[in-house]
């Protein structure tokens, strides 16, 4: 399976008019990990989530993580130059579906971040044809995220469990 993934495509470097979004250095996955804070991360940065995501990836080697197109990008915010979050995807596809995440400093929520950054990565998340729809699990509570997601279409998906989850299918 790693074989296909890397015939597949490399991870994205990813522009918007605000935010780049681009894989992790080596160096910053490691500070994030750590929960070190480097010159270039924003205040807030890393949170408890990002912190985990970074020591899953360096358990699991990194590839899925930070090489490939199903990585979690650094969100970094252009007029400052500072990381400010997390975006991208679990991992590859299951059941023909992407499972989307993300996460932003507290000072850099209500700006239009998480929209911005969202719709860049559904660009890449329909790029391959067999990929049916993008998923997303909120924690119970988590009307914020819930909000941004609406916004771009997903919808309410039953589930069981404690987080609410959303699906928004491939576009006609």
């Amino acid at each position: 399976m790693t074989e296909e993934l890397e015939a597949q495509r490399p991870a994205p470097v990813l522009e918007t008019e605000r935010l780049l979004l681009r894989p992790f250095t080596a160096e910053e996955l490691d500070a994030v990990a750590a929960g070190e804070h480097a010159a270039h991360f924003a205040h807030g940065f890393p949170t408890a989530e990002d912190m985990d995501f970074a020591r899953e990836s360096l358990l699991a080697g990194g590839y899925f993580f930070t090489e490939s197109a199903y990585a979690r990008l650094a969100i970094v915010e252009k007029s400052s130059g500072e990381i400010v979050g997390t975006a991208g995807f679990v991992g590859p596809p299951i059941d023909d579906e992407l499972e989307i995440v993300g996460s932003l400093s507290a000072n850099r929520r209500n700006r239009g971040y998480a929209q911005e950054g969202m719709a860049a990565l559904l660009g890449v998340a329909f790029v391959d044809p067999a990929v049916t729809g993008v998923r997303a699990s909120v924690p119970g509570g988590n009307a914020p995220a819930e909000q941004v997601l609406i916004a771009a279409g997903f919808v309410h998906r039953e589930t069981t469990g404690p987080e609410t989850d959303y699906v928004l299918p491939r576009p006609a």
